[in-house]
């Protein structure tokens, strides 16, 4: 009668106790097929075992030496991407250095068509665990997101701005983001008074300008935004949509020298120009309220506008912003 060996796991990988006794029957004239039947197996499961972790001969296999093999193939297999290619992880991490998201990297990464991807949950996982945390990967990541602080504006009646234009009244292809040239306008303010920073962003490229002022007054607002205009080619900026802070008053200066429209939001409604708002928010993360802007040189606000223009963004497809308005211009 022929003896049954039998076994609780059914994988296809072989147990250490199945090696131990596939090392004794490979000492007998058995064949594989007899074998496999003995042990419950189908006989490629053991043929593969032997051509793997047994160097594919009979009188060589040992059953701790297999183990051993099939261990380390399993602890290799588990490693995560960024530790089994080098390239895929220098990405990563130059990436991170770049202050870019790891949803930004893992998305820029599938319309490059490079060979090797990464999800954006596998590039967190790995920043946080033992060898990311050992490398300080963290410090690249944006540190939570920045509240909006309530807009305290006073009603565009008691304002008085002249030839105001409602937001409402904006032609569709503004609305719907159909073409570029159309622009959003705010301010920044921080904890010292005075100094500010005035905020404009396309709203189809996201490219952003930004100038520090003097103060938060209508005359330095209207100024910020002409350079602004005078820093673009020609036809790049057709509208700009502004709130109804007393800084905006002077736009029929621009809009009479420059030949370009001007709206409106509603009262106490910023989020309707949600483009410069979100821009607002990128700004914060290196201009947090608390900076001194007297400190810094227009070179230095220069620097930070451009890395927020060089960033890749999830709404572009992954591209930049420069890289979408240089595809425009030339």
């Amino acid at each position: 009668m022929t003896l049954t060996i039998k076994v609780a796991s059914m994988s296809n990988n072989l147990t250490f106790y199945e090696r131990q006794k596939l090392e004794s029957w490979f000492r007998t004239k058995q064949s594989m097929r007899a074998i496999a039947r003995i042990m419950r197996r189908d006989h490629t499961v053991l043929t593969r075992e032997l051509q793997r972790n047994g160097r594919g001969d009979r009188k060589r296999y040992r059953a701790d030496v297999a183990q051993r093999i099939f261990e380390q193939r399993v602890h290799k297999q588990h490693r995560g991407k960024l530790d089994k290619y080098p390239e895929l992880k220098e990405y990563v991490v130059n990436g991170l250095k770049k202050e870019w998201s790891p949803d930004v990297i893992a998305g820029k990464l599938k319309t490059a068509g490079e060979k090797q991807t990464i999800s954006h949950e596998s590039i967190y996982h790995y920043i946080y665990n033992k060898d990311g945390r050992y490398e300080g990967l963290r410090q690249y990541l944006r540190q939570g997101k920045v509240k909006r602080q309530k807009r305290h504006s006073r009603k565009h009646s008691e304002l008085r701005i002249p030839e105001r234009k409602s937001i409402n009244i904006r032609p569709l292809c503004i609305d719907g983001r159909k073409r570029y040239g159309d622009w959003e306008s705010d301010s920044v303010v921080f904890s010292r008074q005075g100094i500010a920073l005035s905020v404009q962003s396309e709203r189809k490229s996201k490219l952003i300008r930004m100038h520090k002022i003097a103060n938060k007054t209508a005359e330095e607002t209207a100024n910020a935004l002409i350079r602004t205009i005078e820093s673009l080619p020609s036809g790049l900026f057709l509208t700009v949509t502004f709130d109804n802070g007393s800084e905006n008053v002077k736009h029929v200066k621009i809009k009479k020298e420059y030949a370009i429209e001007t709206y409106f939001c509603d009262p106490f409604a910023s989020w309707q120009k949600g483009g410069v708002e979100n821009a607002n928010k990128l700004i914060r993360h290196y201009l947090p309220r608390s900076t001194d802007l007297s400190k810094l040189t227009d070179r230095d606000i220069y620097d930070i506008q451009e890395k927020l223009n060089n960033r890749p963004r999830k709404c572009l497809n992954y591209q930049t912003p420069n890289e979408v308005i240089n595809k425009v211009v030339h």
